[in-house]
């Protein structure tokens, strides 16, 4: 279902319809014609746009997220690590956000990494609002799911890594990688997403998971 907050061109198109029905209106009464009227479907494409600017979904914030922890790895940031992850995270080699941030500090020398770039992403979330996903009122999950006070998500990406030249991994004769993973993200009351949990799943697009990693 398409989400108003994310596509514009959900409000462009309800302005071609309004555009439409001003059309039949002007040509079954010409009397009705308005010099103001036109101004309504601009001003629905206007909205579309400024709601679409302004309003921050539940996936551009995931994606956010994702972007911070790739950005602070780039960096050699700890900091902005701790911010994404939630303090119950909890994986199958790492108990704890603290450990999850150890492997992470460890990570920054051995795997320097220069880029990432996407090779595909996908988001999954549920919300408090998942009644409304069926029957007549699917629309409306849609247009308020970026509202709701908790929820749940599941982020998968595809990735190729290129690593620094200086990096131990890059010495080893791997200056890059094709990384395949998945983060579980919930909604915390202030409506942040954190990282709860994550997985690897695939490296070299070989199966992988965290066990194998940490031995």
């Amino acid at each position: 279902m398409w989400n108003v907050f994310e596509y514009p061109f959900v409000g462009i198109a309800a302005a071609i319809l309004v555009l439409l029905g001003l059309w039949l209106l002007w040509m079954l009464k010409p009397d009705k014609r308005r010099r103001w009227h036109p101004l309504i479907p601009l001003g629905i494409i206007a909205l579309a746009f400024a709601v679409a600017h302004f309003v921050q979904t539940d996936r551009e914030k995931i994606l956010n997220a994702i972007n911070i922890g790739i950005k602070a790895f780039e960096e050699r940031n700890i900091e902005p690590i701790k911010e994404i992850i939630a303090d119950d995270y909890t994986d199958t080699a790492h108990s704890s956000k603290d450990l999850i941030v150890a492997y992470c500090q460890a990570m920054f020398e051995m795997a320097m990494i220069d880029r990432v770039t996407f090779l595909s992403r996908e988001t999954t979330v549920e919300d408090n609002l998942a009644p409304l996903e069926t029957g007549h009122f699917r629309w409306l999950a849609g247009i308020f799911d970026s509202f709701s006070l908790t929820g749940h998500a599941i982020f998968t990406m595809e990735a190729f890594v290129k690593f620094s030249e200086g990096s131990e991994i890059a010495r080893m004769g791997k200056p890059f990688l094709i990384v395949k993973a998945r983060f579980s993200f919930k909604k915390t009351p202030d409506k942040k997403w954190l990282i709860n949990s994550s997985e690897i799943l695939e490296l070299d697009r070989k199966p992988i998971n965290w066990g194998q990693i940490r031995n």
